[in-house]
């Protein structure tokens, strides 16, 4: 029984660490994939965020014209 207990613990630490990794890779892919583009609206232009595992635009801010 004590040897089967501690393979199941040696089987959640191993699944715990391979999620844990597969995770961090996820995310450091995304922060090291993402670009900025710039996206107009009639008058307004947006910076907005897209990346090789989102294509999609998110995080668009605003951005403000500096002539006046």
């Amino acid at each position: 029984m004590d040897i089967a207990e501690s393979l199941l613990i040696g089987l959640m630490a191993v699944a715990a660490a391979a999620i844990f990794t597969i995770f961090c890779v996820c995310i450091w892919k995304e922060v090291t994939t993402e670009k900025t583009i710039i996206m107009r609206d009639g008058n307004q232009s947006y910076a907005c965020t897209i990346s090789d595992i989102s294509p999609t635009p998110h995080d668009c801010k605003p951005i403000e014209d500096t002539e006046k």
